[in-house]
C-alpha cells in the first residue's frame, strides 16, 4: 500500500466507512487494554452494554488504518457526544471526515469529524479528532 499525500485531502472529503461489530470479544480486549475492572452495565431487559469509550476507540480504527497514520503520530485532543447506548454484539457504522487539514511548521493538523451509527442508522456518537503528524 503506498503512503498517502496528506496535503491533497480537503476538508468534506470522507477518509473512512467501516462496519464493525462490537461482540463480548471486542470489549474484553478493550477493557482490558485499559485496565477498567468496574462492573458491566445493562439495559432495562438486561442486554449488556458497551462502554461509550469502546465506541470511540473503534470510531478511529478506520481513520488509523484507512489514512495509514505513521508512527511519530499525536493524537491531541478529541471532543465526544454519546448519544445512545451500544449494546454489546451491535453492528456499528464508523464514518469519518476531513474537518480541516492544515500545516503549521513541521506539523499538520488534521482534524476529523466522526459519526457512529448503529444497525437501525441511529447515531449513537458523533465526535472530532485532532491529530497532529510531520508534515
Amino acid at each position: 500500500m503506498l503512503p498517502l499525500d496528506y496535503s491533497l485531502l480537503e476538508s468534506g472529503n470522507e477518509i473512512s466507512n467501516q462496519t464493525y461489530t462490537l461482540g463480548q470479544k471486542e470489549v474484553a480486549l478493550y477493557l482490558e487494554a485499559v485496565q477498567d475492572k468496574s462492573s458491566r452495565e445493562f439495559d432495562k431487559s438486561g442486554i449488556e452494554l458497551s462502554p461509550p469509550m469502546a465506541v470511540a476507540a473503534l470510531s478511529l480504527r478506520g481513520v488509523v488504518v484507512d489514512l495509514q497514520i505513521p508512527g511519530g503520530t499525536l493524537h491531541v485532543g478529541q471532543e465526544m457526544e454519546f448519544l445512545n447506548s451500544v449494546k454489546v454484539g451491535e453492528t456499528l457504522r464508523c464514518v469519518a471526515s476531513l474537518a480541516s487539514n492544515n500545516v503549521r511548521g513541521e506539523w499538520r493538523f488534521m482534524v476529523v469529524s466522526l459519526i457512529v451509527l448503529n444497525s437501525s442508522g441511529l447515531s449513537v456518537m458523533k465526535g472530532k479528532s485532532t491529530i497532529m503528524l510531520p508534515a
